[in-house]
């Protein structure tokens, strides 16, 4: 077979050209730390590497997601703590005025400081998160929640929570609507409330409910009205929705009058025209409560009327009070088991992206002892290839002519 002159030189250049290719594909990997530079390198390993960083893009977003939630949560957690501390005053400010000792004025001071906490337990059921939204408006958290009209507290925010993405299957809240912490908060303890007439005039006052056969149905509520019996002696009248005139009782000090399977205890000696009512228990506002309680600060008088009616309100909003600082405990315990949970799906989280990464790792990263390796024996050929071109080229016949 003859081989031109022309043929020799296009074949050693090109087996040059294709050494200096192989050489720069090498050190490009080495340069990049990528053994995968172009997607022509390894099509199907390329393919695996790119679903993976997807993969991976996903958690670390899901990362920010809990990132946020958690700071959401722990902004909530300072509030619910300053609304402790506020309900926790007022408590103590009721004990206080429930005192004997206490003078009209002096309730009218604690009724102004009332007033005050009110105002900041309103600023607190408004906080704002470090984004600018507000905490307890639900879904709607670009709107203030709370609002004075015709001089109480409403609620204008949604029942829905906010929920973020902690991974592909699960959503976790990041907040709780004003309703359920301010609005919707049981007004007593117990399942049912005693109440004092406002224009009582006898000392009896409600010493507090009990429940005797909770298997007997409660058709109140109930109003029990004080009496004169005829023959000189008092009694109750019990009346109810369905029978408006119900059981009497002779009116005693310190009486008990049980209705349905439920006992009312009064405290002190009832006058002609007083009544008191047994209800269920429903949900009050917490600003309802308060509101309640600085009227009949306000209102208080010296007389042993004035006194009861006010220990009336006083001792139910005393329950309403514990009631509420339970609600509060429920909500900061709930926010406290969401961290938790926050804490645990982080955890997985970075575990699961660690792997993704190991796994991406292994397809696409260089194994540089061998890369470099390859380099060398690039080089070696790239310089064989060009010393041999260099000695032959010149073996032409015009040189021995």
């Amino acid at each position: 077979m003859r081989v031109s002159t022309s043929q020799f030189s296009n074949v050693s250049s090109n087996s040059i050209l294709e050494q200096q290719a192989r050489l720069l594909k090498v050190q490009q990997q080495v340069a990049s730390g990528k053994r995968i530079v172009n997607p022509a390198d390894d099509p199907a390993g390329a393919t695996r590497a790119l679903n993976l960083q997807k993969t991976i893009a996903g958690q670390e977003q899901f990362q920010r997601n809990m990132d946020r939630a958690e700071l959401a949560l722990q902004t909530e957690e300072g509030a619910l703590d300053q609304a402790t501390n506020l309900m926790q005053r007022v408590r103590e400010l009721t004990v206080q005025a429930l005192n004997d000792t206490q003078t009209p004025e002096s309730r009218r001071a604690i009724a102004s400081e009332i007033r005050q906490i009110e105002g900041q337990l309103l600023d607190v059921a408004n906080s704002r998160n470090g984004s600018g939204e507000f905490l307890f408006a639900g879904s709607r958290s670009r709107e203030q929640p709370f609002a004075v009209v015709d001089g109480r507290v409403q609620y204008d925010g949604d029942q829905s929570e906010r929920l973020l993405q902690a991974s592909e299957s699960r959503q976790l809240p990041t907040n709780h609507t004003g309703f359920d912490v301010f609005m919707r908060v049981p007004e007593s303890e117990s399942p049912l409330v005693g109440e004092g007439g406002a224009g009582n005039t006898g000392s009896a006052r409600v010493d507090g409910t009990r429940v005797l056969d909770a298997t007997e149905e409660f058709a109140g509520p109930y109003t029990i009205t004080v009496q004169d019996s005829g023959n000189g002696e008092l009694e109750f009248l019990v009346t109810g929705p369905d029978d408006p005139v119900g059981q009497t009782n002779a009116v005693t000090a310190d009486a008990t009058i049980e209705i349905d399977g439920r006992q009312l205890s009064l405290k002190g000696t009832p006058e002609v025209g007083d009544t008191f009512t047994l209800r269920e228990s429903e949900a009050r506002s917490v600003f309802d409560n308060l509101g309640a309680l600085a009227d009949a600060l306000e209102a208080s008088g010296s007389d042993s009327g004035s006194r009861a009616n006010f220990a009336n309100v006083a001792n139910n909003v005393l329950t309403g009070l514990d009631a509420g600082l339970e609600n509060f405990g429920r909500v900061r315990s709930e926010v406290g088991a969401r961290l938790n949970a926050i804490d645990n799906e982080r955890e997985a989280n970075e575990a699961r992206v660690v792997d993704l990464k190991a796994a991406k790792s292994k397809i696409e990263d260089l194994d540089y002892a061998e890369a470099i390796t390859d380099l060398q024996l690039r080089q070696v050929g790239l310089q064989a290839a060009q010393q041999s071109y260099l000695q032959i080229q010149g073996l032409s016949l015009f040189n021995f002519l």
